[in-house]
């Protein structure tokens, strides 16, 4: 790299000790300046303020897991590099097996700080490339290809957060780390945030999740008012999720 290029990195990591480390470790290397936080919000505070190239998200954080944050800081800097940082083999096997655009893995703890200096350098090669103009459609299509999705037939009930009525049940024939698009028989606006609970037909494990309505429209496959419904996730445990999808067979859990 340049030494008059600067490539600015973030840290996102509730553990000080990783933080620490991490930053230390980049500020060896040349031009580079680091800024380090402790959670998803704060990271995406920190996107709105500084263009950031480069972002090392851990998964597991409280207020707003790494996923969670990693899709509002794709919005704000659609052309940032992730590398999400997990130490536990349920959520590698999902983040695999759904690989996003721009990210890369890294097992914690760290085996090879060698690796950390080739994703630098890695970047910092990309970065010097012009930088293209990326229009709202295609910002769009880019959200919506973040993650793989699966195709899986799910049992779903559903209420309406904070407000007292009997479950309603649903069905649902895709799915993401991001969201799930639902099959229901009321028309629900963008904005109602709903409690919702997954299982597999035949199967007994429950993943529980607190998503959003985004878009509700007629479902011109099925008779009589059925609708498809797109959520987006704002609460979810990528475990029970991942154990969802190995009942399935899209994921499998094995060593």
């Amino acid at each position: 790299m340049d030494d008059k290029e600067t490539l600015k990195v973030l840290v996102v990591d509730d553990e000080e000790v990783i933080r620490d480390f991490l930053t230390r470790f980049l500020n060896l290397q040349p031009s580079i300046e680091v800024k380090a936080v402790e959670d998803g919000l704060a990271a995406i505070s920190a996107v709105k303020e500084e263009n950031f190239v480069l972002v090392f998200m851990d998964i597991r954080m409280p207020k707003m897991n790494g996923m969670e944050a990693f899709k509002e800081i794709r919005k704000l800097n659609p052309n940032i590099t992730c590398v999400f940082m997990t130490g536990y083999a349920v959520e590698e096997a999902l983040l695999v097996k759904t690989k996003p655009q721009e990210v890369i893995f890294l097992k914690k703890p760290f085996e090879n700080i060698n690796q950390i200096k080739e994703i630098v350098d890695s970047v910092a090669e990309k970065s010097k490339q012009k930088t293209k103009v990326v229009t709202d459609e295609q910002k769009i299509g880019r959200d919506r290809r973040a993650y793989v999705r699966f195709d899986v037939d799910l049992e779903v009930v559903y209420t309406i957060k904070n407000k007292e009525e009997l479950p309603r049940h649903c069905s649902s024939e895709n799915i993401s780390p991001f969201g799930i698009m639902l099959i229901t028989q009321e028309e629900l606006a963008p904005g109602i945030v709903l409690q919702i609970e997954m299982k597999v037909p035949g199967f007994n494990k429950i993943c529980k999740a607190t998503a959003a309505v985004v878009w509700s429209e007629k479902d011109k496959d099925k008779p009589n008012n059925y609708y498809k419904t797109g959520m987006t996730f704002t609460e979810i445990t990528l475990s029970e999720l991942t154990e969802l999808l190995s009942q399935s067979g899209k994921i499998s859990l094995s060593p």
